[in-house]
C-alpha cells in the first residue's frame, strides 16, 4: 500500500477514496455478505422449526411411552388378578366337592338308618301280626 490516498469520483460524482475496481469488489463483497447473512438467517429459522418439530415429536413419543407402560402394567395386573381369581374359584370348587362328599356320606348314612328302621318296623309288624 502506498501512503498516498487517491481520490476519485464515481458515476454520480461522489467522492471515492477507493479505486473504482476496489470499490466494485467491496460493493460485491458487501452484497455477497448480505446474501450470506440472509441464508444463515434462513438456515437458523429452518433449524428452529426442525427443533420445535422434533421437540413436539419427543413429547408425543414420551406420552406414548408412558401410555404403553400404563397399559403393560394393566395387563400384568389383570394377569395377576386372573390367577388369583382362578385360585379362589379352585378353592371354592374344592370346598364344594368336600361339602358334596360330606352330604353324600350323610345321605348314605341316613339311607342306611332308614333301611334299618324300615327293616325293624317290618320285623316288628310281622311279630305282632
Amino acid at each position: 500500500m502506498s501512503d498516498k490516498v487517491q481520490i476519485t469520483f464515481d458515476e454520480e460524482n461522489k467522492i471515492c477514496v477507493l479505486e473504482p475496481e476496489k470499490y466494485r469488489e467491496t460493493d460485491q463483497l458487501k452484497n455477497e455478505s448480505m446474501e450470506f447473512i440472509k441464508k444463515v438467517l434462513s438456515l437458523d429459522e429452518t433449524i428452529t422449526q426442525i427443533t420445535e418439530t422434533l421437540e413436539n415429536y419427543a413429547k408425543k413419543i414420551e406420552q406414548q411411552k408412558l401410555r404403553a407402560i400404563g397399559e403393560r402394567n394393566k395387563v400384568e395386573t389383570e394377569s395377576e388378578n386372573r390367577k388369583k381369581k382362578i385360585m379362589e374359584l379352585n378353592n371354592l370348587l374344592n370346598e364344594k366337592k368336600a361339602e358334596l362328599e360330606r352330604y353324600s356320606t350323610e345321605f348314605e348314612s341316613i339311607q342306611k338308618v332308614e333301611s334299618e328302621q324300615k327293616h325293624l318296623i317290618e320285623k316288628l309288624s310281622n311279630n305282632e301280626a
